[in-house]
């Protein structure tokens, strides 16, 4: 078993290259920043795993462009989701205060309207936006039952809310 690598030093060492490549693929530092901090923490989580025989740089860098594609697809399901289910152009007014509570309300009906093993992957993936392989470790499920689950999450959801 390898030694367990110290993590401070393993920052010291990649962070500002990492960060520099995480920037320039994101073209947000404040991204790139979210990102490192996700990929030291995935490091530190294998730490017991990794050992400093010369890949451990490429090992980082393939951690931080899976990083940078997943807040990609996050963004992209963001804006799909916003441009589908746009919040209401009304002013500050307290009509439109209310008018805003009641379609979260609505958004929330539609949400518990999915039966329980729908739910929980609809919640994970799209509000909560973890990966695929993340919520079938946390449900303990196969990865290709989270996709069926989330398409006919989806479906539904989709169904549900133009019904009301």
């Amino acid at each position: 078993m390898p030694p367990v690598l110290d993590i401070g030093d393993l920052f010291d060492a990649h962070a500002p290259y990492l960060l520099r490549v995480a920037e320039r693929l994101t073209g947000s530092a404040a991204t790139a920043e979210d990102i490192i901090q996700e990929v030291f923490l995935v490091a530190w989580r294998r730490r017991g795993e990794l050992s400093d025989d010369g890949q451990l740089r490429g090992w980082l860098y393939q951690v931080v462009v899976n990083r940078v594609r997943h807040h990609q697809r996050a963004s992209a399901r963001l804006h799909r989701f916003l441009t589908e289910y746009p919040p209401p152009s009304v002013e500050q007014t307290p009509e439109g205060t209310l008018h805003r509570r009641q379609q979260a309300k609505q958004i929330r009906r539609c949400v518990l309207r999915l039966p329980m093993p729908q739910r929980e992957v609809f919640v994970l993936y799209e509000l909560e936006e973890l990966e695929g392989a993340a919520i079938a470790e946390i449900l303990n499920i196969p990865l290709s039952t989270v996709w069926s689950r989330l398409r006919l999450a989806r479906a539904r959801f989709q169904r549900t809310w133009e019904r009301s």
